[in-house]
């Protein structure tokens, strides 16, 4: 079945924490929406399944219907039907990127700029530091958590989002959690600079072919995307995974 609670949430983002290379590493993002309730962003970095290294896609000059369709301040979170029409997102099906763009990262690496949490922070630092910026996360909310603070970075009560990554042509165990139009990302409004910035993450064992009905795989034989250019030093760009 398709996963739980849909939506997006629109908030600020006010810190953010990298996490080290345990189990399931995840870039955690402290946010807070207008009426001042607290977030948690949990953003895969890693695959559990082979190969471990998410799919990527950055671009900072986003432009798609979507963006008018989302509110233009930090109103929080918000429910959304997985269908087509609205402001749910599907990589395979709704033209936000194309796929011959993505490439890979590890999801810890010594050095600068050669890691997924090091393009995540190139992203969200901005964010961080601009006042009038606002983070859209989509993707799967998990209940807040009454008289628990959040277990990153502390506020009462623990409250989030997850699943901010492609959510349909998975395999094994993550299997159920496919649907159509139903996909997790991030975007970020920089209004002082009038454009926005979209980030996409898949996991490479995911399917490109799916179920216009249930986003399952519809064959097990994928095109591989194009292997990353050898660093050169410098900043990657564009891609995206599964959890």
């Amino acid at each position: 079945m398709p996963i739980d609670h849909y939506g997006v949430l629109a908030a600020r983002a006010v810190d953010r924490r990298r996490e080290g290379a345990t189990d399931t590493p995840h870039y955690q993002i402290h946010l807070l929406d207008e009426s001042g309730t607290h977030f948690r962003a949990a953003v895969n970095v890693e695959s559990q399944q082979a190969p471990s290294e998410l799919l990527y896609v950055v671009d900072e000059d986003f432009s798609h219907p979507v963006t008018a369709l989302l509110p233009a301040t930090a109103a929080g979170w918000r429910a959304l039907p997985s269908r087509q029409g609205g402001a749910a997102l599907d990589f395979v099906r709704g033209k936000l990127f194309e796929r011959s763009a993505m490439r890979t990262l590890p999801p810890d690496r010594p050095g600068a700029d050669n890691d997924l949490p090091d393009l995540l922070d190139r992203q969200v630092l901005r964010a961080i530091e601009d006042p009038a910026a606002v983070l859209y996360v989509f993707g799967q909310r998990w209940p807040a958590e009454p008289g628990k603070p959040d277990k990153v970075f502390g506020f009462k009560p623990g409250n989030g989002v997850h699943d901010v990554h492609m959510n349909q042509g998975n395999s094994g165990r993550f299997r159920g959690d496919d649907g159509v139009w139903q996909d997790g990302a991030l975007l970020i409004h920089l209004p002082s600079e009038s454009r926005w910035v979209g980030v996409f993450l898949a996991f490479q064992s995911q399917a490109w072919h799916t179920d216009d009905r249930t986003g399952h795989a519809l064959d097990s034989h994928q095109p591989k995307p194009p292997k990353p250019p050898k660093p050169r030093g410098g900043h990657h760009s564009p891609a995206a995974g599964p959890a």
